[in-house]
């Protein structure tokens, strides 16, 4: 998996700014009725209510898949080059600093994703 399609998208905010966060994760290898496991690492907390799309298929989170801030979305399966969405709407950002998610597929293989928060 490559996170938020290798960078092209990167997250770098402002403090105590709204934004909107999409974050999106790229197949590099063809994913056959794995569990995706995104941690949002404490920063911010999913909604059930949030959305995940895969392939064109669009669903709420739900409460099942949150454990704190700990999205988990079973058989998942993905070809190579097909992309996982997270529609996480709007989220206020944490004080100035560089934050960690991590994605990972079957809880194996594990990817980065960086958000860098600067001060206002």
């Amino acid at each position: 998996m490559q996170d938020n399609l290798n960078g092209q998208y990167p997250y770098h905010f402002v403090e105590g700014s709204t934004q909107y966060l999409m974050p999106k994760f790229l197949a590099t290898q063809p994913l056959r009725n794995t569990t995706l496991t995104f941690d949002l690492n404490g920063v911010i907390t999913p909604d059930a209510t949030d959305l995940y799309t895969i392939v064109s298929d669009r669903n709420e989170i739900g409460a099942d898949k949150i454990d704190g801030s700990v999205i988990t979305i079973p058989n998942v399966t993905l070809e190579k080059g097909q992309l996982i969405i997270f529609d996480l709407g709007f989220n206020t950002m944490p004080s100035a600093g560089t934050y960690k998610f991590f994605v990972t597929v079957d809880s194996k293989h594990t990817q980065e994703m960086v958000l860098d928060i600067t001060k206002n």
